[in-house]
């Protein structure tokens, strides 16, 4: 640790460039790609990550070329985190965020109450969505040790979704710490960052994952430790009044320690920051000054790399700004440890690839530019079988696929390749062919076998060249790939087609994904619907996925020719459609099916649980001519419900909804939902436990 008297400076060509106070013990600032790659030694790469992410470059004239590093948004700061915290916090960063990355502005505490009026001040312009009414705690731990969390975070002890799960302590590489959660949010809070990071700090280092707004509530619940089930009985956040003069001197505090250089003020406060080339030290009091308590590694890092004047970073310096390195690895560098591993999974069919997101080795010369552009942002999911997202940066990751290409110096090919399409139509099917569709799919078809990445966009997504050398010996681009050669040393294993000319029949495929018309040979028929599912003489019952109702649905199909869809999830009705059935191809030859639609048409949908059921589903059961009865646990009673056709005397056709309880319940506290755009008419069952409505449309 460095010690002097309260002020040090560091003179680089007659420049000063940096000023650090050392007034109270406290532990280095965190900065995950530091601590992981460059702690052990001085290094000019570890200096201009801490440079970086310590914001040390928002002040002072020395670029990184990383990704800007801000700190959150300050309009609504004191609706989203508690007062109390943000006292303590602005007093001693440290204290309450071990290895804050926030420096210590050596606040007197007038001026930390100012500061706090004139946050209070500062109002979002929409209020902070509550989060989901019933949160699930376990769901939300289940979510956090699957979707990439652990990767940057601590993993719990008591996760045992699987055998020998990591414990934190022997994970060979720290995690990014949390402040106190309790302390600092409420469920609403923490539930809406959460779900939508950049919203509140579009400079940080939290990405943006792919989650509904209930997932947000229910990763909240389980790092609150919040087990009670229903957000709306979580202790809120108190808003605190401000007072004008106040608000006004906290506004002067804030301009004098320059905070505008790291963090975003609403529009109407938008302060004019100074460059430190333009100030003189004498301008800085002491005191006024950020204080680090950098150890000995980082402050020698730092005057390494204030010693070269290198504006252009490598990708692999802002892979490990982001933390890309801790999912991918990039030259055999990164890539979580073995520990972590454990919490990746996916299809262990497919081996590393179906669990491990990819190496980002020759990203630049594999991917094409705009798929690889798209692929950062999160937008170019082609492994359904990975259980952990790729996650959005936002505006941190601006111009980074240009930076793949040009590190990795991508090739044009000369020549494209040539339009042998029904060779290559041949070369990926099963008849006489490659049998490539057995584990990949094709545009809308899955595999025949298990499901690796769809084929169908090999032109899009990658590049030629890439494409050649990958088939001829995949290992070399990815260890422990479970992906054969059919060109062995560059060698055809079929010799029947094009004359056994490997880059031929190579190209031919490639070809074929950006000419050709139709399928590789092998794939069903699917026009002679010989997987449409038809009810003749008895109601079939068909778990699927269905989009609209989810992974949970259960389709009851009836010979009358009306059919339905109930949500197992939430133990309700959830569609109801006329004509055909539903097709079963992909529910059952696909190991990872996608969201189906029923084949009929006239669809009515109901519209959602009600929260305030809190109804869970228990299971069916058939009655003598195979029509099923749903058992829904509600209020301690059990529901049992029915839909089945009926027709009319006049031979119209309706359906009959029939909902009975086995003991008293008050039917006031159960809202019972209809489709929409249906007629419903109650029919009288002079039974006050039983009630039947007849829906028409």
């Amino acid at each position: 640790m460095l010690s002097g008297n309260g002020l040090k400076t560091l003179l680089l060509s007659g420049v000063i460039v940096f000023c650090f106070s050392h007034l109270r013990v406290q532990s280095s600032p965190f900065v995950i790609g530091y601590e992981r790659f460059h702690s052990e030694t001085p290094s000019i790469e570890g200096g201009r990550l801490l440079f970086n992410e310590l914001g040390c470059v928002n002040c002072h004239d020395h670029p990184t070329g990383l990704p800007t590093r801000k700190g959150p948004r300050l309009d609504g700061l004191l609706q989203r985190a508690r007062s109390d915290w943000v006292e303590a916090f602005l007093g001693d960063p440290d204290s309450m965020k071990r290895g804050a990355t926030m420096p210590n502005m050596d606040l007197s505490d007038e001026e930390i109450e100012a500061t706090k009026h004139y946050l209070a001040s500062l109002k979002l312009k929409k209020k902070i969505p509550k989060a989901f009414k019933f949160v699930n705690a376990d769901r939300g731990m289940r979510l956090y040790h699957t979707i990439g969390c652990v990767s940057c975070h601590t993993p719990d002890s008591d996760f045992d979704e699987d055998e020998n799960r990591a414990q934190a302590d022997g994970l060979s590489y720290p995690n990014v710490p949390f402040p106190d959660l309790q302390e600092k949010y409420d469920i609403h809070s923490l539930s809406a960052y959460l779900f939508k990071p950049h919203d509140f700090s579009s400079h940080g280092r939290m990405p943006k994952f792919t989650l509904e707004r209930e997932d947000g509530g229910d990763l909240a619940a389980y790092l609150l430790e919040y087990t009670n089930g229903d957000s709306t009985n979580y202790p809120k956040i108190q808003s605190l009044e401000f007072d004008v003069a106040q608000a006004n001197e906290g506004r002067k505090v804030l301009v004098s320690k320059n905070c505008i250089a790291c963090h975003d003020f609403p529009q109407a406060e938008r302060l004019r920051r100074k460059g430190l080339t333009k100030i003189r030290s004498t301008d800085f009091p002491s005191g006024d000054h950020p204080e680090y308590a950098l150890s000995e590694n980082q402050w020698q890092s730092i005057t390494l790399f204030l010693n070269r004047r290198d504006k252009r970073a490598p990708v692999s310096t802002i892979l490990e700004s982001l933390n890309c390195v801790a999912c991918h690895d990039r030259n055999s560098i990164g890539g979580p440890d073995t520990d972590r591993k454990k919490y990746f999974t996916g299809d262990h069919d497919l081996g590393d690839a179906g669990r491990f997101p990819p190496t980002l080795s020759d990203a630049g010369r594999k991917l094409q530019p705009k798929w690889l552009e798209g692929a950062i942002k999160g937008k170019r999911s082609i492994r359904p079988y990975l259980r952990v997202q790729m996650p959005d940066f936002g505006v941190s990751t601006k111009g980074l696929s240009k930076r793949f290409v040009n590190e990795d110096k991508v090739s044009v090919a000369k020549k494209s390749p040539n339009k042998n399409t029904e060779e290559g139509r041949t070369l990926l099917g099963t008849h006489g062919g490659l049998n490539c569709i057995t584990c990949h799919g094709w545009d809308d078809r899955r595999s025949l076998g298990i499901s690796s990445i769809n084929l169908g966009n090999v032109h899009e997504r990658l590049q030629v060249d890439w494409f050649r050398e990958y088939l001829i010996n995949p290992s070399v681009h990815r260890p422990n790939n479970l992906m054969p050669s059919f060109w062995p040393e560059g060698i055809a294993s079929n010799q029947e087609i094009l004359d056994g000319n490997t880059q031929a029949q190579i190209n031919a495929i490639y070809s074929f994904s950006k000419y050709g018309v139709g399928l590789p040979e092998g794939f069903p028929d699917l026009k002679t619907n010989e997987f449409e599912i038809i009810p003749i003489d008895r109601p079939i019952v068909q778990r699927s996925f269905m989009k609209g109702v989810g992974t949970h649905a259960l389709l009851i199909g009836y010979p009358e020719g009306i059919h339905f869809a109930f949500d197992a999830k939430s133990g309700n009705p959830a569609m109801m459609w006329k004509g055909r059935f539903f097709d079963a191809y992909t529910t059952w030859f696909s190991r990872f099916p996608e969201f189906e639609k029923p084949l009929g048409e006239e669809v009515v949908r109901w519209t959602g649980t009600d929260d305030s059921s809190g109804s869970q589903y228990r299971g069916y059961r058939f009655d003598s001519d195979g029509t099923p009865e749903f058992l829904v646990e509600l209020k301690g009673a059990i529901l049992y419900e029915r839909l089945q056709p009926v027709t009319s005397e006049s031979g119209e056709l309706s359906v009959q909804r029939t909902v009975r309880y086995t003991n008293e319940i008050q039917w006031d506290d159960f809202r019972l939902k209809h489709p929409r755009r249906v007629n419903v008419t109650e029919v009288e069952t002079g039974d006050p436990m039983t009630r039947k409505f007849v829906y028409q449309w």
